[in-house]
């Protein structure tokens, strides 16, 4: 029996070793020991320029801070806001100077190493933040970032509990999905570019965290290189992010580009959902010039063509829920949008190569028809148009005609939406 037993041990002590030694490798890869190494130094005064406290304003908006961390109607940057995933709920914290819930008692040091590794004094923080991105950050923005974050009214708003499944709902099980996932890297200029696309690339990469939507997603969630700016579904929000990319932007100039990133529309199209929220509190405040390098490094970026993992397939034979596309678009959207697709010059945006028309997933083409969309409020657009919902209007039938006649016409796309698709696509979560 002892012999058996020392044969069994001794056949799969190699694949034991094996196991280990991967583990390890992959415990190194996310960073080892050290994201659990919190700095736990007193919070000292902060020191800070006029000048720099304005930076960090500048970086907190077009970083999108404030949308994330401010429930709607609630105190600025108070914390609360809900996010929800596939295992549940996450809400953010509180980034007030209050001492007892918000930074009041974090030192600079503490703040560098959560945005730097995502892992504070409460534990791995769910990747809801984006802290891949922010590892890129360099000190300067960190330090002028907490410098503003300190400045800002104090709140007294303690974190609410998150409402996640087992085993997420265990801070320690975010280990194990780091060790596959996470890969912390220090933005690295590259020295055959021009500083005009560096400065557009740590935009767009660190601060910006843009592939956080806009690209296709693996496995839990994750955000292999492979799906970077490649476009997807931005999970359980019911939209779909386009792709980024030298293809996908090519009808815009970079000037133009840069406009829409601050105005929220433009001639080629507006921004609707939640890049209309970037927008309105984020983008809208940037530098000219640093829209342009936004706009310039995403145009000159060219990312793999691999389809988006997850898409809203239809694939049905139309039969006769066809009806007279043509007919109801004349009646109810020609109006705005041209009987030729083209629209009304920044003010009711196209519909030939528009996003929404283009796109291979028809999510947010049936959301805007069924429920309408409202294009941000921006300096470059003061007094924009919206979209009307039709859901009260129009039956399942007459969407899909509509659909499907402008998003043959001018997408390039099947029409192959049914009405049993509207009816599944009523359910889209609206925020």
């Amino acid at each position: 029996m002892k012999l058996r037993r020392g044969i069994f041990l001794a056949a799969i002590a190699p694949l034991i070793l094996v196991f280990v030694g991967i583990g390890a490798v992959l415990f190194l890869l996310q960073g080892g020991f050290a994201p659990m190494q919190i700095p736990r130094a007193a919070a000292a005064p902060i020191s800070a320029t006029v000048d720099v406290v304005e930076h960090g304003k500048y970086l907190s908006r077009i970083g999108n801070c404030g949308i994330c961390h401010t429930t709607r109607g609630g105190a600025e940057f108070a914390g609360g806001r809900a996010f929800d995933t596939p295992y549940g709920t996450v809400y953010s914290t509180n980034l007030t100077p209050d001492q007892r819930t918000g930074l009041g008692d974090w030192s600079l040091e503490e703040f560098r190493h959560v945005l730097r590794n995502g892992v504070s004094r409460h534990g791995f923080l769910y990747p809801v933040f984006p802290y891949e991105n922010f590892s890129k950050l360099v000190d300067a923005d960190i330090d002028a970032l907490f410098a503003y974050l300190r400045s800002v009214p104090s709140m007294h708003a303690p974190a609410q509990a998150n409402a996640l499944e087992f085993p997420e709902s265990r801070r320690g099980a975010i280990l194990l999905w780091r060790m596959f996932n996470y890969r912390p890297q220090n933005f690295v200029a590259n020295p055959a570019q021009s500083a005009v696309w560096n400065r557009g690339r740590y935009l767009v990469d660190a601060l910006g965290h843009c592939a956080f939507c806009h690209s296709t997603r693996g496995a839990l969630a994750s955000l292999p290189a492979s799906g970077y700016l490649a476009g997807g579904v931005i999970p359980v929000q019911g939209w779909y992010a386009p792709a980024l990319d030298d293809t996908s932007l090519t009808r815009f100039s970079i000037d133009e580009l840069a406009e829409f990133l601050r105005a929220g529309t433009s001639t080629h199209g507006a921004a609707y959902g939640p890049m209309a929220e970037v927008v309105l509190n984020g983008l809208q405040y940037l530098t000219a010039e640093d829209a342009v390098a936004t706009a310039t490094y995403l145009k000159l970026i060219r990312v793999a063509k691999n389809p988006p993992a997850e898409i809203h397939k239809i694939e049905h034979d139309l039969g006769a829920s066809a009806g007279d596309g043509l007919a109801l678009y004349e009646k109810h959207c020609a109006d705005c949008h041209g009987k030729d697709g083209r629209g009304k010059e920044n003010i009711y945006p196209p519909l030939r190569d528009a996003v929404s028309v283009l796109a291979s997933d028809p999510m947010n083409a049936v959301r805007l028809v069924l429920y309408g969309g409202v294009v941000p409020t921006t300096a470059l657009n003061p007094r924009p148009y919206s979209m009307p919902p039709f859901a009260q209007q129009l039956s399942s039938t007459e969407v899909v005609a509509i659909l499907n006649y402008i998003r043959q016409q001018w997408g390039k796309q099947a029409a192959t939406l049914t009405p049993a698709d509207i009816v599944r696509m009523q359910g889209i979560v609206l925020d």
